[in-house]
């Protein structure tokens, strides 16, 4: 359940050091606020912390695009980190979400896209990272990405050696630019021709000059942050990791696929690997191409009923080891 600013049943704040805490009852769970006040801006998010408690926290990381700390976009969502935590909670699990720059309350007055790497957002799961890591509650901090998420937590993980273990959901196995070629398949071939000349000026350094009908993907201001994405082989950055990994990819998957979850299960040293066969990207349990498409905007639709036990599994094994 999110927490709101306006929850009558508001215990206390604490503000130090940049840190400001809200704490909530909403029914029998109590949700903790997080606002991080860092270079530029304030980071906000969510922490859940369940019981009975256990020193396991699971950092959930958002794919890309302006999703905030539930999963949802501002046109709507599956809400399935939302879920993710609900679900985990249930099992004894906590967990932390939060909102990305400039996305539902982490704000950055001065930030502008053209500013925007791919490595601003591993330098803020670092953020959170050493937060909690300082947090004397928590002696394991695994990190769990959703699809571009997975590669931001990745990397991350390589950077913070305070990281435990890694959780890639539904992530790319392969370059941004090889993936998105991919999935223009089913495009006229004009669209390829011209996306695949579009990756490559990028690549090259040079300022491309896109048609009309791929300004959303490669207006100029988002080119230096596509540089940056694109030339990151989420396989070679899996392969350095010396932690637990669970790779998890479900079949129905429209946007990353299993050769992708092959690739990254047999990159990492300490890999497992969960397929779901009628599993969607948004996570849910999927029929048609039809219901497929409607589930990323519905957040009633629960979570596959085979993934959390899949998790769960797993991080019973991490926590034996």
């Amino acid at each position: 359940m999110a927490f709101s600013l306006l929850c009558p049943r508001l215990i206390r704040l604490i503000s130090q050091l940049g840190i400001v805490i809200l704490f909530c009852q909403t029914g029998a769970t109590q949700d903790q606020t997080i606002r991080l006040t860092v270079p530029g801006g304030t980071l906000e998010g969510s922490l859940r912390v369940a019981q009975p408690f256990d020193s396991t926290l699971i950092i959930l990381v958002a794919g890309s695009g302006p999703t905030d700390r539930n999963g949802n976009q501002p046109q709507g969502g599956a809400a399935t980190l939302q879920m993710l935590a609900d679900s985990l909670e249930v099992h004894g699990v906590s967990t932390f979400r939060y909102d990305k720059r400039n996305i539902g309350q982490s704000t950055f007055d001065s930030i502008r896209e053209e500013d925007l790497r791919f490595d601003s957002l591993v330098v803020d799961v670092g953020q959170w990272i050493r937060h909690f890591s300082s947090d004397g509650r928590f002696t394991n901090i695994l990190l769990a990405g959703h699809s571009e998420g997975a590669l931001v937590t990745t990397l991350a993980a390589n950077r913070y050696p305070e990281v435990d273990g890694l959780i890639t959901l539904a992530g790319a196995g392969r370059t941004a630019d090889s993936l998105i070629m991919i999935q223009l398949e089913r495009q006229p071939p004009f669209v390829q021709v011209a996306t695949d000349s579009l990756f490559r000026q990028i690549r090259e350094g040079q300022e491309a000059k896109s048609p009309p009908y791929l300004m959303a993907l490669f207006r100029p201001s988002v080119q230096p942050y596509l540089r940056s994405w694109i030339v990151i082989n989420p396989a070679e950055e899996i392969v350095k990791l010396g932690i637990p990994v669970l790779v998890v990819q479900g079949g129905k998957d429209l946007q990353v696929f299993q050769e992708d979850a092959d690739r990254l299960f047999r990159s990492s040293r300490h890999s497992t690997i969960l397929k779901i066969e009628d599993m969607n990207h948004t996570l849910k349990a999927v029929g048609d191409q039809a219901d497929n498409m409607a589930s990323y905007t519905d957040p009633g639709r629960p979570l596959h009923p085979a993934l959390i036990p899949g998790m769960i599994a797993w991080l019973e094994s991490f926590r034996r080891k």
